[in-house]
């Protein structure tokens, strides 16, 4: 860019432009919403069979379009912005120079050189120093007098120019080379932001037809991260992000925030704004779901590359015998094509909530929390129903065997007990989250023989899940927003209590758990709710006995006591159905015979605290 044509420049025309794609992404978000919350759930409502399968498909696709121009149209108008923001910075440096050149009388020259006349003391003949220009350097540009020569032979020459200007016995030489070194600077950062985002942009464009493939939302991904390279090569002008800050200072820092600085971090950093807990359940879930669209673009992408598998098994003489070919096929793509497929099959299930919204009066869901990438366990945190205008909420952790590809259940149990709690509450708003962000153990195999420390897992996850119920309680606006339960199945139930021994406890009214194997503490009152708000209920099926028994062997309880133990205090809930043998340690939700269970109508009623319905068990009898 040319002195001249910035001179001449108005970033604020951008402005129409900006405005015009907030405009498009806009309407791609309230399109992508109406179809998923509105359309799609009156088609669930009013057809049925092959018919709502077909047309809640088409609707999905439709959605997924605007979803991809929302995205897209926002990242646009995002780069535009800070590009115009840039400008208008270095447009700002130019008008102060040239303001700075009129006062002192010096003449701006086309090229953004600086004439400066004959001044100062007059030497031994009466002579003034003489006039001269002043030509602004940054490195590597050449001036009129050393075009040609090499680029580092010109920074020598300019250095030397530029010195004597400041050290001449002419004053207003100085003058004229700091006017002119500032019209160089700001031309300099101008052409910096055009070459920077110019190729951002023009890569900024979709296929020329109605499909959103994988490929698309993979290439979306690419996008994003280029566009977040061009902001730090520009020093983007963004403020910072809060440094290790609590829940509380996040949603500080995020109301703080204008409404620009806001679309321009959910589109350029979609992974932090998702993960910060103490931001509003709705940006959230729109940052997770564009990192979610993305991931799976990705993966599916990545999946595809990978070659069809050979023939496993060849007939030999000797029978089927595995074949070479498959073997190193397998070796080179076996472990990753069976990561992808598990990942997506995590994702898919997302998806598959998604589409259920309106199905039996089911709320619109919230993904506040995805990651699907890592050796761990991945994580989701999904939320049924609006935490922040939520009357009750139920916060569950789930536990043993957890991981991404098999999350499909743990959300479907939080289903049922939305379900079942609305109906205990009529009228007033009901949230359930599903919190899986730590690392599961994959087997109840692994604590049973565990000569070592039990409870890693638990303390390495309990610090996430105080800071999530921090966030939520931030969010929603304070201790008394909400009637909160935090919920925790087998293993969960172990990282709920750690939480409660770190930073003074949870956020919480009630904590009920499923199948503990043990909590971490000696007692319910331990738990910071007062022992009358500590509920377990315990099936009494060989595998969920297997997992309490495992856990008091293991310490998971400290004095060898678990919540099933009377001594330990808890409300022993009735298991009903959960007595017979036939309901195992993964069943608490199940709805038997397509009727509401003993253990899930309790679980209901203590979620929305309707504490003289719940049926619990006399404390005589059971574990000593």
């Amino acid at each position: 860019m040319k002195y001249q044509t910035l001179a001449a420049l108005e970033p604020a025309d951008l402005d129409k432009l900006v405005d015009g794609f907030r405009a498009a992404s806009d309407m791609g978000s309230h399109a992508k919403d109406k179809l998923n919350d509105q359309v799609a759930p009156k088609m669930r409502e009013h057809l049925d069979g092959a018919a709502v399968k077909a047309a809640t498909a088409q609707v999905g696709k439709l959605s997924d379009n605007f979803h991809y121009t929302q995205v897209q149209c926002g990242l646009i108008r995002t780069n535009i912005q800070l590009l115009k923001e840039a400008l208008e910075e270095a447009r700002k440096k130019l008008k102060n120079a040239l303001a700075d050149a009129e006062t002192e009388g010096l003449k701006v020259n086309p090229d953004g050189s600086v004439d400066y006349p004959s001044a100062g003391d007059k030497d031994d003949d009466g002579k003034r120093p003489e006039g001269g220009t002043a030509t602004g350097y940054t490195p590597s540009t050449p001036s009129r007098e050393n075009f040609g020569l090499g680029s580092s032979t010109r920074d020598q020459a300019a250095a030397l120019e530029r010195q004597a200007n400041y050290q001449s016995d002419n004053p207003k030489a100085a003058k004229a080379q700091a006017i002119a070194d500032d019209i160089a600077a700001a031309v300099h950062a101008a052409t910096k932001a055009d070459q920077t985002y110019a190729p951002v942009l023009r890569r900024l464009k979709a296929d020329d037809d109605l499909n959103v493939s994988h490929a698309d939302w993979a290439d979306a991904r690419k996008d994003t991260a280029a566009s977040r390279k061009a902001a730090a090569k520009i020093g983007a002008d963004l403020p910072p992000l809060p440094k290790d800050g609590s829940p509380q200072d996040n949603k500080k820092w995020w109301d703080g925030l204008s409404q620009d600085d806001k679309d321009s971090y959910v589109a350029l950093h979609p992974n932090a704004v998702g993960a910060m807990d103490g931001l509003p359940a709705d940006v959230r879930d729109e940052a997770n779901r564009m990192k979610l669209a993305e991931t799976k673009g990705t993966y599916e992408t990545q999946l595809a590359a990978i070659p069809k598998p050979p023939d496993k098994y060849i007939l030999t003489s000797q029978g089927y015998v595995t074949s070479v070919e498959w073997e190193k096929w397998n070796k080179k793509y076996g472990d990753r094509r069976e990561e992808l497929e598990d990942k997506l099959k995590g994702m898919d299930a997302i998806q598959k909530r998604f589409d259920k919204t309106g199905k039996d009066g089911l709320p619109e869901a919230y993904l506040l929390g995805f990651d699907a990438k890592g050796e761990g366990d991945g994580k989701v945190i999904l939320a049924n129903g609006n935490p922040d205008e939520a009357k009750h909420t139920a916060v569950h952790v789930p536990g043993t065997t957890t991981n991404i590809k098999s999350i499909g259940g743990n959300l479907d149990d939080m289903d049922s007990l939305w379900a079942a709690s609305q109906k205990k509450a009529p009228g007033e708003p009901v949230s359930t989250v599903m919190w899986f962000d730590y690392d599961a153990p994959d087997s109840i195999g692994q604590y049973i023989p565990n000569t070592g420390n039990a409870g890693h897992w638990a303390e390495d996850g309990a610090p996430a899940l105080q800071k999530f119920m921090q966030g939520t309680e931030a969010a929603q606006g304070g201790a008394d927003a909400s009637h909160t339960t935090v919920s925790g199945h087998s293993y969960g139930s172990t990282v709920v209590g750690q939480a409660t021994k770190e930073h003074g406890g949870l956020p919480a009214d009630d904590i009920m758990v499923q199948g503990s194997p043990g909590m971490q503490v000696k007692h319910a009152e331990d738990l910071g709710v007062g022992a009358d708000h500590v509920w377990s209920v315990a099936a009494r099926s060989e595998d969920d006995v297997l997992v309490r028994e495992g856990g008091k062997m293991m310490g998971l309880g400290e004095g060898g006591k678990i919540p099933d133990d009377i001594r330990f205090g808890a409300k022993r809930m009735e298991p009903g159905d959960h007595a017979s043998l036939l309901f195992g340690h993964s069943s608490y939700w199940d709805e038997p015979g397509g009727r509401e269970s003993v253990s899930l109508r309790n679980m209901a009623n203590v979620v929305v605290g309707n504490y003289g319905k719940v049926e619990t068990m006399p404390e005589v009898g059971g574990t000593k």
